[in-house]
């Protein structure tokens, strides 16, 4: 009898009650009481329960597939997965099509019997009960958070620029990206434009942002002091960087040139295709009118800081 023993912890909070050690003295004390002494470990410490992304997990269906494996054994349901559809998938796609036998020691499971097969289904159930649960409180806790102390939800190793993040979500301005900031939306509420903002900004010295992150940066209310939270927004607990005034200068900007381009053909067949010998960039299309004739000409152009170059269609 060729027996699997898989363990999992995925958290620092787990391991006082299902440390791997814990785990795998009790798959080997059962194993031992059935007579079986052909085992093998497969071991996933810090992976989540809420996939099957892991190494030890894939190499153990991996080797059921090559008939190297008779019984799977763990220590409790939820060390297999908190999924149902995880659970039920490795028992029925994967376990039983193979002749492998699924034993879960703490709720005395062997899917050998009909009613061990039964179990699993109902068990794999509250599994992933406490999952969502868990989820659900987590999520109400962060909107909490956002709505009552007006800290930021954000990624808890990233920052939003402009600031740098402290202990839960709290925000303190970054001095020298809010000298950016500031910047940035002063010149396009005169320039009117992402390109020229950028390239205006980076001959006074300012590292340049892509284009995207401008768009992105001029909508985003956690400059004028407010968090959000599934799109909603609060007063926050932060020193905002910019005031309302300009900031609803700059939206208006942004609406005023809201759908100019709506409708029109545009000939993309060569985007992200094209790329610029001289510096790399890959060029993209804009058109322009010639003030001679007044005809309209696409054009395909590179913009970097160092260069510019256009290609006439």
């Amino acid at each position: 009898m060729k027996v699997a023993l898989y363990a999992r912890v995925s958290t620092e909070q787990q391991i006082e009650n299902y440390s791997i050690p814990l785990q795998k003295e009790r798959m080997k004390a059962f194993c031992l009481s059935k007579g079986w002494d052909d085992m093998t470990e497969y071991v996933d410490g810090g992976y989540s329960g809420s996939n099957l992304n892991r190494p030890a997990l894939q190499q153990l269906q991996k080797d059921i597939a090559d008939k190297k494996i008779n019984a799977v054994i763990v220590y409790r349901l939820d060390r297999l997965s908190r999924s149902q559809r995880d659970t039920l998938y490795l028992i029925e796609e994967m376990f039983l099509p193979n002749n492998v036998e699924f034993i879960s020691i703490s709720e005395t499971i062997d899917t050998s019997t009909p009613f061990g097969r039964a179990m699993i289904g109902v068990m794999s159930v509250f599994a992933q009960l406490e999952r969502e649960t868990i989820t659900e409180r987590l999520r109400s806790g962060r909107f909490k958070m956002v709505r009552d102390e007006g800290l930021w939800a954000g990624g808890a190793d990233a920052s939003p620029y402009g600031y740098t993040r402290l202990k839960r979500g709290k925000l303190v301005v970054n001095e020298a990206e809010r000298q950016h900031i500031v910047r940035i939306f002063e010149e396009y509420v005169t320039l009117k434009s992402y390109i020229k903002v950028q390239k205006k900004l980076e001959k006074e010295g300012f590292s340049p942002l892509p284009e995207y992150r401008i768009i992105t940066l001029l909508k985003n209310r956690l400059y004028i002091g407010e968090v959000s939270f599934a799109g909603e927004w609060f007063k926050g607990s932060h020193e905002p960087i910019i005031s309302v005034d300009l900031f609803n200068a700059a939206q208006k900007v942004n609406e005023h040139f809201k759908g100019y381009n709506y409708g029109k053909i545009k000939n993309n067949v060569f985007r992200h295709k094209v790329i610029c010998g001289c510096c790399g960039e890959t060029y993209y299309s804009y058109s322009i009118k010639d003030k001679k004739n007044g005809c309209h000409l696409l054009l395909y152009g590179v913009s970097s800081s160092q260069t510019t170059r256009s290609l006439r269609e």
